[in-house]
């Protein structure tokens, strides 16, 4: 057609990726796979030139990148890893990924109140996750602010205490912001600026 040029194939194993198993989810993926790169040999059969055979995602790339005839991966939440990947994708990477956030407001023993809400850290695919706290029995976000309920009344963390929350799902929380503070060793090493902060076009 006019204005379209074929370059390649694209698969989306989703089936797979909610696998706990790691066995099965291989099994699963490379079935799938096979799938995907036997379409691209049917297009190079039928005389088409196939330069892109693309797949995979953050919860199953492990596995696409070994398949033979695979030209690209696609893994973009897999660089930060968060919540959502580690609990519902069993990805086992340690995420990178946080918002650092400021307590507010401290109205009873058991509830804490941050500055960051769902204008700063998304909560569609899993919730967020504070860190350094005593066990917790609710978490709820709203616009602005994160209300925190404790198990058991806690003296800490105080007003202006910082807490630090790794992010529940990154594939919706980075274009939230300008860039991106990278922290090495307790120390700033780099400062990403988030070109699609803001962007739908």
């Amino acid at each position: 057609r006019p204005g379209l040029r074929f370059v390649g194939v694209v698969g989306w194993e989703a089936h797979a990726t909610t696998i706990g198993d790691a066995a099965e989810k291989e099994r699963t993926v490379r079935a799938a796979v096979s799938l995907l790169t036997a379409s691209a040999s049917a297009c190079r059969e039928a005389g088409y030139r196939v330069e892109v055979v693309s797949c995979g995602g953050t919860g199953t790339f492990p596995y696409c990148a070994q398949q033979p005839g695979v030209t690209e991966v696609q893994i973009g939440g897999a660089i930060f890893s968060d919540m959502h990947y580690l609990t519902h994708y069993h990805v086992d990477f340690s995420p990178a990924l946080t918002v650092l956030t400021t307590v507010t407001s401290r109205p009873t023993p058991t509830r804490i109140v941050v500055d960051a809400g769902k204008k700063t850290m998304s909560g569609d695919a899993a919730m967020p996750a504070p860190s350094g706290l005593p066990p917790i029995a609710a978490l709820k976000l709203s616009a602005e602010h994160a209300k925190i309920e404790l198990e058991q009344p806690s003296a800490t963390p105080k007003i202006g205490d910082k807490i630090e929350f790794v992010v529940g799902y990154s594939d919706t929380t980075v274009h939230l912001h300008e860039e991106i503070v990278g922290v090495r060793d307790g120390r700033i090493a780099s400062i990403w600026r988030v070109a699609g902060r803001g962007k739908i076009k």
